[in-house]
């Protein structure tokens, strides 16, 4: 289907173009003062509730299964374009959550925040209310697909690649235990992702490192591989239009994006809840949030499954790769990492929808039938193909970052001011 694939290749030049103009803006103010940002970012505890949540949405089964998904598609130059969107877009993250937590409101004991309140806050006028409901609607509807379709596809897959398990029995079981969490609001969302992130992304990463480390004297082949297929031109074309159109760079990028959630407008989403009282402050942790996605666990994914040289496509692909290292242990490792990635995604991405709606409806009630129908379309996602199911994730995270990339570039100067008062060196000449 053509019209799903058009925002995909026009993503990367979306992606790579707002983040370098923000760069810029910003005077690469984090890779020029790295141990002031380190320190700023450490002493900004305030947020770290916050962190966890947004953590949750972000490190999910584009970590592993969208990593193996780039690589089959993209070939191994779809991991250095990861990295490159991950170090140029990290700053749409920071810039996005400066906003969200300048222009949220005050709701009882807490806030809201989000895309919605600083394009209606902060773009203003009808295009800012225009703009901010139309980013609503789309995050209810993707809700369902990115965070919803995406995790419960993933979640049976892992299940069954290591026990004969029926798609329905997982996927209604995963129903149950998202409705556990969820209907519990932020305070509950929030204390199960800070117990289940810390302890999973921990293992995932000690085993991955072990068998990276271990390999280490293949590694140089494996990053020669990486950087010299990472320019090849799409075999439709040359020049210009065939570099962007590549399958290395499109799908990098895509499955990047959908992976760290730089500019895509949903880590703002939770971020707006934190206790602080500086936006530039909570910002960083988004940069941590970006490093630690992609630099750290994609690229120990990408390792693993290159340092492995097999073939396969998606869940497969991680799964045998484990095992080639690991033994047959590999692929309960595997398994059991996706199931609780996927769980915490899931939980997370039922909040942002649910929020994005509260924006449009202010009726609790509507809420509560969000989460209803949430939870009972994991079932669905359990028996939907892996193929068309990532196929529409590509669609919506384009969709999606572009709607919010328009507030964001928009309000440039209001991130520039909230960095300036952090203490770092006066952007005005």
């Amino acid at each position: 289907m053509a019209f799903l694939s058009f925002p995909t290749a026009v993503l990367p030049v979306l992606i790579m173009g707002c983040g370098a103009f923000y760069l810029f803006k910003l005077r690469f103010f984090f890779f020029s003062h790295p141990i002031k940002t380190v320190r700023a970012m450490i002493s900004e505890s305030a947020g770290l509730r916050a962190l966890s949540l947004s953590l949750a949405g972000t490190l999910g089964v584009g970590n592993i299964v969208g990593v193996a998904v780039a690589i089959s598609l993209g070939g191994a130059g779809a991991v250095f374009w990861m990295w490159a969107s991950a170090l140029i877009a990290a700053v749409l993250k920071y810039a996005e959550i400066v906003l969200a937590v300048k222009y949220r409101e005050v709701c009882g004991d807490g806030y809201r925040g989000g895309p919605m309140y600083y394009m209606k806050n902060g773009v203003g006028g009808n295009f800012g209310r225009v703009l901010a409901a139309v980013f609503a609607l789309i995050g209810v509807v993707l809700s369902f697909v990115l965070g919803n379709l995406v995790q419960s596809r993933a979640a049976v897959g892992a299940v069954q690649s290591v026990v004969n398990v029926p798609s329905l029995a997982v996927g209604a079981i995963l129903a149950l235990l998202c409705a556990a969490s969820i209907f519990g609001g932020y305070g509950t969302v929030s204390r199960v992702t800070s117990v289940i992130v810390p302890i999973m992304s921990g293992a995932y990463i000690v085993i991955a490192l072990k068998i990276v480390i271990s390999n280490a004297s293949t590694l140089p082949d494996v990053m020669e591989k990486i950087f010299s297929s990472a320019f090849t031109p799409s075999s439709a074309g040359g020049g210009i239009v065939g570099f962007f159109t590549g399958a290395a760079l499109r799908h990098g990028v895509a499955k990047g994006a959908y992976s760290h959630e730089a500019g895509g407008g949903t880590a703002p989403l939770s971020h707006a809840q934190a206790k602080t009282k500086s936006p530039a402050g909570e910002g960083l942790l988004g940069l941590f949030e970006v490093f630690f996605d992609t630099i750290v666990i994609c690229t120990l994914t990408a390792f693993v499954i290159l340092l492995y040289g097999g073939d396969g496509v998606g869940m497969a692909l991680v799964s045998d790769a484990f095992a080639y290292f690991c033994g047959d242990v590999g692929r309960y490792i595997v398994a059991v990492a996706i199931v609780f990635f996927a769980f915490s995604t899931l939980i997370c991405w039922g909040f942002y929808g649910k929020t994005c709606l509260e924006y449009l409806c202010k009726s609790r009630r509507v809420g509560g039938v969000y989460l209803a129908a949430y939870c009972a379309f994991v079932v669905v996602g359990a028996l939907v193909g892996e193929a068309r199911v990532w196929m529409l994730t590509d669609f919506g995270v384009a969709v999606m970052t572009a709607v919010n990339l328009v507030a964001v570039v928009a309000l440039w100067r209001d991130v520039k001011a909230e960095t300036e008062l952090l203490g770092f060196t006066k952007f005005r000449r």
